[in-house]
C-alpha cells in the first residue's frame, strides 16, 4: 500500500527570517558606514591636499640645479625677502617684476663660483669671510671720537644682529652669500689681467629708457630736431651709471657694452658715421638712442671703461661655465607669482618665514 506521506516543501521558520533580515541590515549599514567614511575622506582630503600643494610642495621645489647641488623655490622667496626688506628700509622700491628672475640667475652664477672658482686660482677662506662681514658692519666712531675697543665690538654684533633679523638669514646663510660675492670679486680681478690697457674706442651719447612706450616720442622728436638730443637725455633718462644727464657717456672701447657694438663699431672697413643719431636699439637692460661724435681713435682705456670690460670678462667666464657643467634652471610664471605672492604675504608677516 502506497505511503501517504509526502514531504513538506521547506520553509524557513520565523526565527530564521529575521536572521537573515538582520544580517542583510547589518551588511547594509556596514556598506553605509563605510561609503561616509570615504566621503568624508575625500571632503577631509581636498584641502588637506590644496594646502600641501601650496604650501608644502612649492618651498620644496628645486628650481636651480648645478651639478649635484640644488637650490628650491623657498630659497628663492628667502633671498627676495631679504632684499626687498633691506631696500624698504632704504626708502626705496624693490623692482618686483624682476627680482625673482634676478635672484634665480644669481643663484646659479654662485654655485659655479663656489664649484669652479678654484680652476682660476681663487680661494676664498673663512678668515676672508669673517673679515668682509666685519668690513660691511663694524661701526666707524666720528672723526676724533674716542670709543673703547669693548663699546665698538658691542655695537657690531648688535648691528650685524639686527641686519640677521631683518633680512631673516641664518649666519651660515649671510655667510654663504658674503663667500659667493668674495669669489666673484676675486675671480673678476683674476681675469684682469685679459683686459687691455689700450684699444680702439669712440665717444659716445646716448638715450637709454626702459620703458618700451617712450621709444616712439623720442624718435619723432629727434627726427624733427636732432639738436634736441640733451633736452631729450635730461627730460626721459633716469640717472644713469654711465652717462651724465646730457647723455654723455664718454671715450668707449669695443666689448663694453657687446649688444652695441654692431652700431658703435660696424665691419672691418666701415665706420661709424659721426654726429647721427642711430636708430633705437635694442638691449637686455632697455633701449639706446646712439651718438658718436668722436673716434675711432686708439687711446688709453679709462679706469671707468676697464671696470666695465672686467665685469664682461667675469659674465663671459660664468657663461663659459654654465655650457662646461650641468645647469639645470626651472622656473616659469606659476612660480614667480608664487614668489611674488609669497613675499608680500611674509612682508605682512614679518615673524613668519619660509622653509
Amino acid at each position: 500500500m502506497a505511503s501517504r506521506y509526502r514531504p513538506r516543501n521547506a520553509t524557513t521558520p520565523p526565527q530564521g527570517r529575521r536572521a537573515a533580515a538582520r544580517q542583510r541590515e547589518r551588511r547594509v549599514q556596514r556598506w553605509v558606514v563605510a561609503l561616509f567614511a570615504a566621503v568624508l575622506a575625500l571632503i577631509v582630503a581636498i584641502p588637506a591636499f590644496g594646502y600641501f600643494n601650496t604650501f608644502v610642495l612649492p618651498p620644496r621645489q628645486v628650481v636651480v640645479q648645478v651639478n649635484e647641488a640644488k637650490h628650491t623655490l623657498g630659497e628663492v622667496v628667502k633671498r627676495a625677502r631679504a632684499t626687498v626688506n633691506v631696500i624698504a628700509q632704504q626708502g626705496s622700491d624693490p623692482e618686483m617684476a624682476v627680482l625673482p628672475f634676478e635672484i634665480v640667475n644669481n643663484m646659479v652664477d654662485e654655485e659655479l663660483l663656489r664649484q669652479n672658482a678654484s680652476s682660476v686660482g681663487v680661494i676664498v677662506t673663512q678668515e676672508d669671510v669673517d673679515a668682509e662681514i666685519r668690513r660691511l658692519h663694524f661701526p666707524t666712531p666720528p672723526e676724533g671720537q674716542q670709543v673703547d675697543q669693548a663699546s665698538l665690538e658691542k655695537e657690531y654684533q648688535e648691528v650685524l644682529r639686527r641686519y640677521l633679523n631683518l633680512t631673516t638669514f641664518s649666519e651660515s646663510e649671510y655667510q654663504a652669500i658674503i663667500r659667493s660675492t668674495l669669489l666673484s670679486n676675486q675671480v673678476r680681478e683674476k681675469l684682469s689681467s685679459q683686459v687691455p690697457s689700450v684699444a680702439e674706442q669712440v665717444y659716445v651719447h646716448w638715450i637709454k629708457i626702459t620703458d618700451q612706450n617712450l621709444i616712439d616720442t623720442i624718435q619723432n622728436s629727434l627726427k624733427s630736431d636732432a639738436s634736441s638730443f640733451v633736452s631729450l637725455a635730461r627730460i626721459y633718462m633716469r640717472t644713469d651709471a654711465y652717462a651724465d644727464q646730457n647723455g654723455e657717456v664718454g671715450w668707449m672701447p669695443k666689448g663694453a657694452f657687446p649688444s652695441l657694438d654692431t652700431v658703435l663699431f660696424p665691419d672691418e672697413g666701415k665706420t661709424v658715421e659721426l654726429n647721427k643719431i642711430s636708430e633705437p636699439v635694442l638691449a637686455g637692460d632697455g633701449t639706446y638712442f646712439l651718438k658718436v661724435t668722436q673716434g675711432p681713435e686708439t687711446r688709453e682705456v679709462s679706469d671707468k671703461m676697464r671696470d666695465v670690460l672686467k665685469t664682461r670678462g667675469l659674465q663671459q667666464w660664468l657663461n663659459e661655465q654654465r655650457d662646461a657643467n650641468n645647469v639645470q634652471v626651472s622656473f616659469n610664471s606659476d612660480d614667480y607669482q608664487w614668489v611674488v605672492n609669497k613675499v608680500r604675504e611674509l612682508s605682512a608677516s614679518p615673524q613668519q618665514g619660509t622653509s
